[in-house]
């Protein structure tokens, strides 16, 4: 068998051309359906964590999964809004915490999220740098977009907003004073904010010269948001007017969050409540039929490969009958020839299975970073 072994491998590394396009091909024919179940066990495990840490979220009517795409990862700036009264009533009923979204804006192709204190409570977020936001102007951001975007502590981020905060459209400039720690999650990828900060940018607020009638060239608006013109900003109208992306709800325990539910069941109402792991269990089984269906023509054509080979095995011990008689009169048994033979295969398959195995570990340990990159 040694022997055999010995001038099998000394075949295949004659006919090394040959021998790496049959190893490319098993290889990829294994390796792709691993990759695909490990590349969707990742994505399930992502969006099932993320989606279970935030048990309720209210907004507005339209698609649950939009909603829990813009509230829960932040996946897009939200369109549709809800008031601050409704955040208002569900705190007034005390049947659990509830969270404020506001995130509607962008800066340099990151999204801003205002929000309060208790998101970050919720969420456990760890600071490399600084601190949350302690006055209006301020923010923190992920580590994602201060790796991306070359920022530190006390840098500014400009936010096109509306007219009405500043003048000739200069951008307002968010002061950076946090850096979250990398957390694998959505909260890499944006901007933190507090809820004036957001409604400033919505045009409900602003800050000029103290003592300046509105409509007066006297009226400057400002771009930074200081200690000093802080005290100047102000709002107009009612706050429980307020636009809102969402509200996150954490209920006390398990009747509180049925008593919420049944406050939303009515379709006239212009809010709605969903469950995100719901939601995404939905999402996710669509997902898992869809890769049924790939992993099934994967398989038709992986047989179908698989037969081709077999095919230019056969042609290709037809060619060597000469090679093969040779063998034969120097003394070799037909089971010699035959050990030659399958030692080839082995050794083409146990190169490509490892191969295929190597990719799959290596798939399995960056699957999420692969899925970051993919969603986020």
């Amino acid at each position: 068998m040694c022997g055999s072994l010995y001038l099998a491998w000394h075949y295949v590394r004659r006919h090394r051309w040959t021998t790496a396009v049959l190893v490319a091909v098993i290889t990829l024919i294994v390796y792709l359906p691993a990759a695909l179940e490990v590349i969707v066990e990742n994505a399930a495990t992502h969006f099932r964590a993320r989606a279970a840490s935030t048990p309720l979220i209210v907004g507005a009517r339209s698609s649950a999964l939009e909603l829990v795409l813009a509230g829960v990862y932040f996946d897009k700036p939200a369109e549709a809004v809800i008031r601050v009264e409704e955040f208002e009533r569900i705190k007034r009923q005390n049947l659990g915490r509830a969270i404020p979204l506001h995130a509607r804006f962008e800066t340099r192709g990151k999204g801003i999220i205002g929000t309060t204190t208790a998101y970050a409570e919720l969420r456990k977020m760890q600071f490399a740098q600084g601190h949350v936001c302690s006055a209006r102007g301020e923010c923190f951001v992920g580590s994602q977009v201060a790796a991306e975007l070359g920022l530190e502590i006390g840098s500014k981020l400009p936010v096109a907003s509306s007219g009405a905060f500043t003048l000739d459209d200069a951008p307002l400039r968010l002061n950076v004073v946090g850096i979250l720690a990398a957390s694998e999650t959505p909260d890499d990828e944006v901007v933190f904010t507090d809820l004036d900060t957001t409604w400033i940018l919505e045009g409900l607020g602003h800050a000029h010269t103290p003592g300046a009638e509105h409509g007066t060239p006297a009226a400057a608006h400002f771009t930074d948001i200081t200690p000093e013109n802080s005290a100047s900003i102000h709002f107009h109208g009612d706050r429980s007017t307020y636009p809102l992306s969402a509200v996150i709800v954490v209920p006390k325990d398990l009747k509180a969050s049925t008593l919420l539910m049944g406050q939303y069941l009515s379709p006239e109402r212009t809010a709605q409540l969903v469950e995100p792991t719901e939601v995404m269990d939905r999402l996710l089984a669509k997902v898992v039929m869809v890769r049924s269906y790939i992993v099934a023509l994967t398989s038709i054509v992986s047989a179908a490969t698989i037969l081709t080979i077999a095919l230019v095995i056969v042609l290709s011990i037809r060619l060597r009958q000469a090679e093969l008689q040779t063998i034969s009169k120097i003394g070799c048994s037909r089971f010699a020839v035959f050990s030659i033979l399958s030692c080839q295969v082995l050794i083409v398959l146990t190169i490509s299975g490892t191969l295929a195995a190597g990719l799959t570990i290596v798939t399995d340990v960056y699957g999420r970073e692969l899925v970051r990159w993919l969603v986020l």
